[in-house]
């Protein structure tokens, strides 16, 4: 547990990860339901939107910048969106220890940090290993979803999947500057560049 934040007279806290909770991200919902997760959800746009307009399903936004994630905390309280839970913490972290085999309906990964040195690739998210862990955390047919504006880092992330075993993916969609799952919704980053004119790559994997 950590700092608590008063808006509007709503506390809001940050919350890290128990590590004597046993249990999973689905116990943290009061209704058991078809689970989302975004990693690098950020103030949480992207997510507020879907968990209004998906009642019927629980989403989970993780980001470790308190700074940003707290406006997503303050605005799914304000709108009672008892489906939509945000975590400060690192995916790493969380993945391995939260998120049981084939519990995921849908991965939510956009434009990660491309680390551009190439000292700080290793610091990179998306790695063979992780993709793996993906894959396992989904459910058959579950969706991966992945957006960069980094062309060399939509490369890295094809390599990537290669090396971790591409026949893992029972389909693969690729676009630019068009959205495939849920259009009419942007995250903060993805609404700026697009503002800035960049191009815009979207991935869909389909396990």
């Amino acid at each position: 547990m950590g700092r608590t934040f008063a808006a509007r007279g709503v506390r809001i806290e940050e919350r890290r990860i128990d590590r004597t909770f046993a249990g999973a991200i689905a116990d943290l919902f009061p209704t058991r339901q078809p689970l989302e997760i975004e990693i690098g959800s950020g103030k949480g746009r992207f997510l507020l939107h879907r968990a209004q307009a998906h009642r019927d399903r629980n989403f989970f936004g993780i980001d470790y910048r308190w700074r940003f994630l707290k406006e997503g905390v303050l605005r799914a309280e304000q709108r009672g969106l008892t489906n939509l839970i945000f975590l400060k913490t690192e995916a790493e972290e969380i993945i391995p220890h939260l998120v049981p085999p084939a519990s995921v309906e849908v991965f939510h990964i956009y434009f990660p940090d491309p680390w551009h040195k190439k000292k700080h690739h290793k610091r990179r998210l998306l790695t063979p290993e992780f993709f793996k862990l993906l894959h396992a955390s989904l459910v058959p047919g579950g969706l991966l979803e992945l957006a960069t504006d980094n062309f060399d880092y939509m490369i890295a992330f094809k390599a990537a999947l290669v090396e971790a075993g591409d026949t893992l993916w029972s389909g693969m969609r690729e676009t630019r500057n068009e959205r495939i799952l849920d259009p009419g919704v942007q995250t903060h980053f993805e609404a700026k560049y697009a503002r800035a004119g960049r191009d815009l790559y979207y991935i869909e994997l389909c396990k």
